[in-house]
């Protein structure tokens, strides 16, 4: 609570000061409302349990962001998000009770994070030298949303489970230093240093599922790195434009921003232990443009650290238990290979397709034999091994562009396959103002032998409203 109090009087105490703060302020923002509810029926579902008609997510978004520069050479950006949720919040012991500054924290949860705040100074040190210091997204690659070279900020998963389609591949800003030397008109050379090891965001209850999903008692995380300048995570990358192509190679030495499951106890109690692994990536990735058709290319080499697994076993001697052993067993694969390929096309007439085909989900590594038996590690499941998805994105525009239709969808091939439906229709009722319906729907999959299966019985359909300024 106190760090929420800090951070506004913080946007309170800058707001005040913009008018000495230099020049060329830009202010933006966006207010939104989403609301989602269930139209299918789940008693007991792996991640959800509820009824037909019940609501899935009432939320209010704020977002604010500053721009501007103090100077030529100086300038600026600075985001801040706030969510409401709406919802009583009861943890059965205490009555819903407000926090200082009236903040109904139980009757009305709220949360206030500094999203984005960094410096960009032009010319630093040298000429054609940027220098980006702060909280900033850095996007490598070059595929619409979903890459795989894309590796300086982690997945956004904490609002995976709300299905809103602006959160569907959100990556989350990161502390660095950015370095960009530019050489010539078509060619940079960039530096990555980050300040922070990558921890990507994960659902609320995340930890009570796992728990319930591996039927342990406990479970523990190891961060496995330590806090020293020489273990930084780093990346470098090249890009340049050749035959009226774009060109990109990446190297990414670092952590990964997921964590696996290392070992499984089962004595003095059952307990998961997980672990944020270490991972070096080799890139490339493409962009060119053919008769008004854009197409784009990645590739990723994974190489993960070599990592000793283990699990517990009883020792049975004539049908008799007698104790305990360790069975090791090395959990990643020395190297393998992620890749998305794709392309997309405006008509006339309003129409737009975007089509993608993707090997290697954000979560997914390839495991070792043993992994995948003694950890039950496969296709078609979230942390498991590397599948295969297409993702189709048919859009239609008419009205002057105030109506917006969007058939899009995800196609898994795992173990088995399962389509995902992800309709929306958008209005445009004025200038900075929409509203959009939309769903969620698993048309087919197993639900155990797929990773979008387990969701085909939540169903849900959503309204947004989104006032954009």
């Amino acid at each position: 609570m106190r760090k929420r109090v800090i951070l506004f009087l913080t946007i309170i105490l800058f707001i005040g000061s913009l008018s000495s703060f230099g020049k060329d302020i830009d202010i933006s923002g966006r207010i939104k409302l989403f609301t989602s509810a269930f139209v299918s029926e789940n008693g007991n579902g792996k991640y959800f349990s509820h009824e037909s008609g019940e609501f899935a997510l009432k939320r209010l978004e704020t977002r604010i962001k500053f721009s501007g520069s103090l100077n030529d050479r100086i300038s600026y950006n600075l985001r801040f998000d706030a969510f409401s949720n709406a919802g009583t919040i009861f943890s059965g012991t205490n009555f819903p009770e407000s926090g200082i500054l009236s903040t109904p924290y139980s009757t009305e949860y709220f949360e206030l994070n500094l999203y984005e705040a960094n410096i960009i100074v032009s010319d630093f040190l040298i000429k054609n030298l940027d220098l980006t210091i702060g909280k900033q997204r850095i996007s490598w690659g070059t595929s619409d949303k979903i890459g795989v070279v894309d590796n300086l900020n982690p997945m956004d998963f904490a609002n995976f489970f709300t299905f809103d389609p602006d959160y569907s591949f959100e990556k989350r800003p990161q502390t660095a230093l950015n370095f960009e030397y530019y050489i010539g008109d078509a060619s940079k050379m960039q530096f990555v240093l980050l300040l922070q090891h990558q921890i990507a965001p994960l659902p609320y209850g995340y930890s009570f599922l796992t728990k319930r999903a591996m039927q342990v008692e406990n479970i523990s995380i190891e961060k496995n790195w330590e806090s020293r300048v020489k273990y930084m995570n780093f990346g470098i990358r090249f890009t340049t434009n050749l035959f009226n192509t774009d060109f990109g190679v990446s190297f990414y030495k670092g952590n990964i921003s997921l964590p696996f499951l290392e070992a499984y106890k089962i004595y003095p109690s059952k307990e998961g232990d997980f672990f944020y692994g270490k991972e070096s990536i080799i890139g490339f990735d493409f962009s060119t443009v053919i008769s008004g058709v854009t197409l784009w290319g990645e590739i990723a080499y994974h190489i993960p650290e070599d990592t000793k697994a283990f699990i517990q076993v009883p020792v049975i001697v004539n049908n008799i238990p007698i104790g305990i052993t360790n069975i090791d067993f090395p959990l990643f694969k020395k190297g393998f290979f992620k890749y998305v390929i794709g392309g997309d096309y405006t008509f006339s007439g309003g129409f737009y397709v975007n089509l993608q085909y993707l090997h290697g989900f954000f979560d997914e590594y390839d495991f070792t034999k043993e992994a995948e038996k003694y950890f039950l590690k496969r296709k078609g499941e979230f942390f498991g091994e590397v599948s295969d998805y297409f993702i189709p994105d048919l859009e239609y525009k008419f009205h002057n562009d105030e109506i917006k239709i969007v058939f899009s969808g995800i196609a898994e091939f795992s173990e088995e396959s399962s389509f995902v439906l992800t309709p929306m229709i958008e209005f445009r009722v004025a200038d900075g103002l929409k509203l959009s319906t939309g769903g969620f729907f698993v048309l087919s999959g197993d639900e155990k032998k797929t990773k979008f299966g387990e969701f085909k019985k939540d169903r849900i359909v959503f309204v947004s409203m989104k006032i954009d300024f």
